[in-house]
């Protein structure tokens, strides 16, 4: 891969990234295999105890692939938590009844 190829990407100083590079044959199909990193920037002005603490946050979704890989009941429990984040998501919210004046109801759908 070249440098121009690379895609830079904007985060927050103090942000911690989990970075998910896949591997790819020679026809650029994924192999499967995925190189599994944390990142977070030079500007980090977290105190030590707070950054050791989200820095071990961090490694430990890192160490949820292999754990998926190597244990059924955990692969099972992500993936239920991950289908139920999912499905909250796409429920439209209700709507807010803001007010009710004899017969007229105003409603927010925001």
């Amino acid at each position: 891969m070249q440098i121009e190829d690379r895609i830079f990407m904007e985060f927050d100083a103090n942000d911690y990234v989990v970075r998910l590079s896949p591997f790819l044959d020679k026809n650029g199909t994924w192999t499967g295999e995925l190189l599994v990193g944390t990142v977070t920037t030079e500007e980090n002005n977290m105190s030590d105890d707070d950054h050791y603490n989200l820095m071990q946050i961090t490694k430990m979704v890192c160490a949820a692939v292999p754990g998926m890989e190597e244990d059924e009941y955990i692969r099972n429990t992500l993936t239920s938590i991950a289908e139920r984040v999912e499905a909250e998501e796409e429920k439209p919210e209700k709507p807010k009844v803001q007010s009710v004046e004899e017969n007229v109801i105003s409603v927010n759908f925001n």
